[in-house]
């Protein structure tokens, strides 16, 4: 929310359901941009951001997450690259005693989780890989290596979705709201 005019940042939760949907064959009319030191999805059309926890996201088979527990994975998070923007896998635990649906956060290179996609989302997303989707996922807060690591979202997507998002946004799209009158 900009404090001076009172405009906000974000895409309205409150518009179409279907508003991050790509006609079939299309990208989405989204890129990944930084904002605050994390990464966040900016619309192309109107330049305002969209929130990691927009439920109309996985209509678009984008699914954003903040990852819990990292706090009991403290150390494999301060060893890992969390870096926005840095690659991590996905592996789903069916054999984890707590949920059958865990889905633990790994970072590309390391040895231990850094945490898991909380439960409600975690069954979702499990159905989608048991489908068969391959989802690539990069994170979209998080620090870097030997840094304390509080806090780690990520967002997945088919591979090529994840190579669109994180392309440069085309020049001629709308300035991102928040970088306007600066």
């Amino acid at each position: 929310m900009d404090a001076r005019t009172g405009e906000s940042f974000y895409v309205p939760s409150d518009g179409p359901k279907d508003r991050f949907v790509s006609p079939p064959g299309r990208m989405p009319r989204l890129h990944l941009i930084e904002y605050q030191g994390d990464l966040r999805l900016c619309e192309d059309e109107t330049g305002l951001l969209v929130g990691p926890t927009d439920r109309r996201l996985h209509l678009a088979g984008l699914y954003a997450t903040n990852v819990r527990g990292e706090r009991y994975y403290a150390k494999a998070a301060q060893e890992a690259d969390l870096r926005p923007g840095r690659l991590v896998r996905l592996v789903p635990e069916p054999d984890n005693p707590h949920d059958p649906n865990a889905l633990a956060v790994y970072p590309e290179q390391g040895s231990g989780p850094v945490g898991y996609v909380n439960k409600a989302k975690a069954r979702s997303w499990s159905k989608v890989l048991a489908e068969g989707v391959r989802l690539l996922t990069v994170t979209l807060r998080g620090t870097g290596p030997g840094k304390p690591c509080d806090a780690v979202a990520v967002l997945a997507a088919d591979p090529k979705v994840i190579d669109h998002l994180l392309s440069p946004r085309p020049i001629g799209l709308p300035t991102p709201v928040f970088l306007r009158s600066r």
